[in-house]
């Protein structure tokens, strides 16, 4: 099957021009969106979100002893860190 050079041209414009078109789309969400984000209003809210998410964390520590380690996937206090059967594969207890 042979392609024609006129196929080949409209597709080209047809990219370049729906190209062109997403960009400018994008860059006017990004404008909104950076308009919004420098809203007194949005700022405020996102202070108070930030702060309360702090706090959460906080409270999560505590209530789970205190480890430095939350939200690190790694557990220190637990008995079965790091041992593994004699195939390497399984936990067992020391």
């Amino acid at each position: 099957m042979r392609i024609r050079p006129s196929v080949v041209i409209a597709l080209g414009i047809g990219y370049v021009l729906g190209a062109r078109a997403g960009r400018e789309h994008y860059d006017a969400i990004m404008r909104q969106a950076r308009e919004v984000r420098e809203r007194p209003e949005v700022q405020t809210v996102a202070g108070v979100v930030s702060a309360q998410a702090g706090a959460l964390v906080q409270r999560a520590r505590a209530v789970l002893g205190g480890s430095s380690d939350v939200g690190h996937g790694t557990v220190s206090n637990s008995p079965l860190h790091g041992a593994h059967t004699s195939n390497g594969v399984g936990v067992r207890a020391h």
